[in-house]
């Protein structure tokens, strides 16, 4: 044995398993180009003997070197080092930034005012009816007294599961109590999910482009993201199917209603067909309903859930996303066969979420005002909707290309080759207006050519100045 491996430093003390801990070893000398393509790695027991470890700890490295492309081994004559080693599917080939995870919403110092914020896909807090909050804090205060601050069960405030089973079968989702988990957002429950079925190495499917904090608890977790494109109506089921014959994911990430960030809805084929392979290659589907409240079509889409007959998919849904952002609530509607491991997931992270929160929404559902405020709130969406999409309309070159999300509070656009999303962000932030770079929504950061825009905070007048001075800056950017 040379002196190549000396640097190779493993410890027991380290929660990471020591097959992992060499795997990363191994893999940090192949991308530095330490060990050149074609170079032998030592046999199993050789190197084992070297690190004075047990020679499966070495087998169960290079089986995953060789897995992810890294390394191929020839019978009778070891493993070596592969010419191209493919990068495409390991999770350790992703540059994820994690303060992108929220973009501008909560982060950025550069919205002060006379800065048209078109980035932020938070709810305008301007248009929340504090007087019924209000009546609300001061009933559960009166009622409840010094319990209503107490702590609740993990599981959640009985009551309030109550509430959201009869709000589900609205939605033609039948479920019961046991089933539901109340979480402290979504991200919350995405990130709970996460623990429960992923290991190291595991793959997990997302559409591509999709949210980045889903990314980045998969990624946290140890999971390989294999991203799948995104069509007008739903997922591509043929690169999909074909992924699924290559792969064999644990869980395959989705938002089937006003996706974000293209706010594009599954149309029901898809949905069935999705389901049947779900069904097919058994694996969970996580559904995030992102905020299908905001549908403007006549007929608006149920959740995929409600086509579940197998109890394949958990489904995640956030109240706090289109109400208060800063009160963090959401609950997971979860197959009875994971609900104890989820339960547990949750205790582990916070113990249990806010009992007041909780009886405020708990109020809120049952004395109808959940549903007004939906109704308020779409209302006046509706309106800033169709404004900005004929805006978009008028104002931005032909160019330009979008499709109607038909709900929501973003449009998705795709920007003609001559300028970048990074170049056109930089303009526009130079001329105090914020807008999203899409890239921020791909893992790897491979698309260069989409923003996303947002009407969510701000007035007509607003929405209608954003518009022209980006459509100014496309214009002129071309010449």
């Amino acid at each position: 044995m040379n002196s190549n491996f000396v640097s190779i430093q493993l410890s027991k003390k380290n929660k990471k398993p020591l097959y992992i801990q060499l795997y990363d070893e191994l893999l940090q000398m192949i991308r530095s180009g330490y060990f050149a393509p074609g170079y032998k790695l030592p046999p199993v027991r050789k190197l084992a003997a070297y690190l004075s470890i047990n020679t499966g700890t070495v087998v169960n490295a290079y089986k995953e070197l060789e897995k992810n492309g890294f390394i191929f081994s020839t019978v009778g004559s070891g493993n070596y080092v592969s010419e191209q080693p493919v990068t495409a599917h390991s999770a350790l080939s992703y540059e994820f930034d994690t303060s992108n995870i929220y973009l501008t919403d909560i982060t950025d110092k550069d919205s002060t005012v006379g800065t048209i914020n078109m980035s932020s896909i938070a709810l305008n807090p301007d248009i929340v009816s504090v007087e019924e909050l209000k009546k609300i804090l001061i009933k559960i205060l009166d009622r409840d007294q010094g319990r209503a601050f107490s702590y609740q069960e993990s599981q959640g405030f009985i009551p309030l599961r109550e509430s959201i089973t009869t709000y589900l079968r609205k939605n033609h989702i039948k479920t019961n109590v046991n089933n539901i988990q109340i979480i402290s957002g979504a991200q919350q429950g995405i990130d709970i999910v996460a623990r429960t079925l992923l290991n190291h190495g595991d793959y997990v499917f997302t559409e591509s482009p999709t949210y980045p904090g889903a990314i980045a608890s998969f990624l946290a977790n140890g999971a390989k993201i294999v991203d799948i494109p995104l069509e007008k109506d739903g997922i591509d089921l043929d690169i999909l199917e074909n992924k699924l014959k290559q792969f064999h994911p644990k869980l395959i990430y989705i938002m089937p209603v006003l996706q974000n960030p293209t706010g594009c809805s599954y149309s029901i084929e898809k949905r069935n067909m999705l389901i049947k392979l779900a069904d097919y290659y058994n694996i969970f589907i996580l559904e995030d309903d992102y905020i299908s409240e905001l549908s403007y079509r006549k007929n608006p889409l149920f959740p995929l859930k409600s086509l579940d007959r197998t109890d394949r998919i958990i489904y995640i849904k956030s109240f706090s996303k289109i109400f208060m952002p800063g009160l963090r609530l959401a609950f997971l509607n979860m197959p009875e066969g994971l609900s104890q491991k989820l339960l547990e997931a949750k205790y582990i992270a916070d113990i249990s979420t806010s009992g007041f929160t909780q009886r405020i929404f708990d109020l809120y559902l049952r004395e109808g005002l959940w549903q007004k405020h939906i109704d308020d709130i779409r209302r006046i969406y509706n309106i800033q909707f169709d404004f900005a999409r004929n805006t978009v309309q008028q104002c931005l070159p032909s160019s330009v290309k979008w499709d109607n999300p038909q709900g929501g509070l973003s449009f998705w656009l795709k920007l003609p080759e001559y300028i970048t999303a990074a170049k056109l962000c930089q303009l526009a932030k130079l001329n105090k207006l914020l807008i999203t770079d899409g890239s921020n929504f791909y893992p790897r950061h491979t698309d260069q050519q989409h923003v996303r825009i947002s009407f969510a905070t701000l007035s007509l007048q607003q929405i209608g100045t954003g518009l022209h001075i980006l459509g100014k800056l496309l214009y002129t950017a071309k010449k």
